[in-house]
């Protein structure tokens, strides 16, 4: 019961396991965000490279499904009447709004990931504090006492990584993927600016 009540009334620890649940529920919207908004790269970049396809067969092929690069081509056709320049700029905003939709969710995530280590040693350093605190008010405390409540403060320190060490994973991965996503609208955007002039 003692040590169930160490970690309730231990701000650090509470703080973990809020920020545990957060990460978890960051990943698993990030994944959900992922799968809905696969795109078969290869096959759309194959369509729109074919000369046979007018911008009526891009708009139907791009309006059949909502994803990150369709959007992008839907987007875009309604700049085609626009000179280019301003047409490309207008791409490279249109581009940076998909790409912000897909990273929005990496920046909690690799807070998290960052600051849980930290979070974790103060709440070490708490329980330590904690710990002595009682000893001092036991008389003829022996190592086995003093052990016992440092083994508790460092449970904070290992809650810290064992919740860091996830988020980080999925920070990189995730991070990789909207890196990935980004250089595809580019490649996107290349291919219909000159459509342009069909």
């Amino acid at each position: 019961m003692g040590n169930i009540m160490f970690y309730i009334t231990n701000p650090a620890f509470v703080v973990l396991v809020l920020m545990s649940i957060y990460s978890l529920a960051l990943m698993i919207n990030q994944a959900l965000f992922l799968l809905k908004n696969s795109e078969n790269f290869k096959e759309l970049i194959q369509f729109m490279e074919d000369p046979r396809k007018g911008i009526k067969e891009i708009e139907a092929y791009a309006s059949a499904k909502s994803t990150p690069h369709r959007k992008l081509i839907m987007r875009g056709l309604r700049y085609f009447d626009k000179p280019e320049e301003t047409l490309i700029a207008l791409m490279g905003e249109e581009a940076k709004a998909l790409r912000w939709e897909a990273e929005q969710r990496l920046s909690a995530l690799g807070t998290i990931a960052n600051t849980a280590p930290f979070v974790g040693l103060f709440g070490t350093v708490l329980g330590v504090i904690h710990a002595f605190h009682a000893i001092s008010k036991v008389a003829g405390a022996g190592p086995a006492v003093v052990a016992a409540g440092i083994s508790e403060a460092l449970v904070t320190t290992a809650a810290g990584l064992f919740v860091a060490v996830p988020a980080v994973f999925a920070f990189n991965f995730f991070l990789k993927r909207a890196r990935r996503l980004s250089i595809e609208l580019e490649h996107v955007a290349a291919l219909l600016i000159p459509r342009a002039k069909d």
